[in-house]
């Protein structure tokens, strides 16, 4: 079995970095109308019936109503987008984070440039979306990125804390 060295893995954490951000830059750069999933979303007439039988859900986002009534397509579009940039942005703070950890920054200490980051690319994200047709750039959509890193570093802090009460030191660090 090869072994890999501590100056390959660091660069392979950087890899999936630039994987991150070249995701990001794919989708950001795409109309909406390239992106619009309600048409498939109506092909699911099952899943759109029960999202409408759920309680009434109604709420603003950013001017437009959400309600899962009135326009179930356009709740579901609504929560599966917002999850994207959940699992994106905190895919890419996470591996900022193992980026940064290898560069010399102690395991804690590489969350606060890492969360720092993805702000200024959830930013910049949505600066640039101003100027693709059909898309906007909200400043609420630059929180929805930094919560999928808050999240996933919760997630990690509460992995590498039930590591510990358990005594498997394996699973504690990035």
């Amino acid at each position: 079995m090869p072994v890999v060295s501590k100056a390959q893995k660091h660069w392979w954490r950087w890899l999936l970095v630039g994987a991150c951000l070249l995701a990001i830059a794919y989708f950001s750069g795409q109309p909406f109308a390239e992106q619009d999933l309600r048409p498939e979303i109506w092909r699911h007439a099952g899943l759109v019936e029960r999202v409408r039988e759920l309680p009434p859900v109604s709420f603003s986002y950013s001017g437009q109503p959400v309600d899962n009534r009135r326009a179930p397509a356009d709740f579901i579009q609504f929560w599966l987008r917002k999850g994207a940039h959940v699992l994106l942005y905190g895919a890419l703070g996470m591996a900022l984070a193992a980026a940064l950890g290898g560069t010399g920054f102690g395991s804690r200490r590489c969350w606060l440039p890492a969360g720092v980051i993805v702000v200024l690319v959830g930013v910049l994200d949505e600066w640039h979306q101003t100027f693709v047709p059909g898309r906007t750039g909200r400043a609420v959509d630059v929180l929805v990125d930094l919560a999928g890193f808050v999240v996933l570093v919760f997630f990690v802090w509460l992995i590498g804390h039930r590591a510990k009460s358990t005594g498997d030191s394996s699973r504690s660090g990035i």
